[in-house]
C-alpha cells in the first residue's frame, strides 16, 4: 500500500513536470503529500510522515506555493521514493536522520525568507 501511494506521490510530480507549477498540480501534489503524511505511520513508515509533513510545511499556503522551490519539492518526492525503495522507515537509519533533518532545515530557511 505505501510503495501504491509513493506511485500516487510520483505521479502527481511528473504532472508538475509536464504541465508546469499550475494552482492544480500543486494542488494535487499538497494533497499527495498530505495523504502520505498521515500513511506514513499506519504503514510503519513514520519517516516517510515526517518528510510528507516537511513538504506540506513547504507548499501549505495556497498564497505562496506557486513560488515554492521546485528543487527543493524535488528533494523531498526523491527522498520519499528512495525510503519506500530502500525500506527506511524509521528517522533514527542515519540515513533518514539526515535527510529529514536537512530538508526540515531548509525549509525552516525558506519559509523564514
Amino acid at each position: 500500500r505505501m510503495l501504491s501511494d509513493a506511485v500516487h506521490f510520483a505521479s502527481a510530480r511528473q504532472d508538475v513536470r509536464a504541465q508546469g507549477l499550475t494552482a492544480q498540480t500543486v494542488e494535487t501534489l499538497y494533497l499527495r503529500a498530505h495523504d502520505l503524511k498521515g500513511l506514513g505511520t499506519t504503514y510503519e513508515f513514520p519517516l516517510i510522515t515526517r518528510l510528507a509533513a516537511s513538504l506540506c510545511r513547504l507548499i501549505d499556503d495556497p498564497e505562496t506555493r506557486l513560488s515554492a522551490p521546485m528543487f527543493l519539492v524535488d528533494a523531498h518526492i526523491d527522498a520519499i521514493k528512495a525510503c519506500v525503495r530502500d525500506d527506511i522507515k524509521v528517522d533514527t537509519h542515519p540515513v533518514g536522520r539526515m535527510l529529514a533533518a536537512e530538508l526540515e532545515g531548509r525549509v525552516a530557511d525558506y519559509l523564514a525568507g
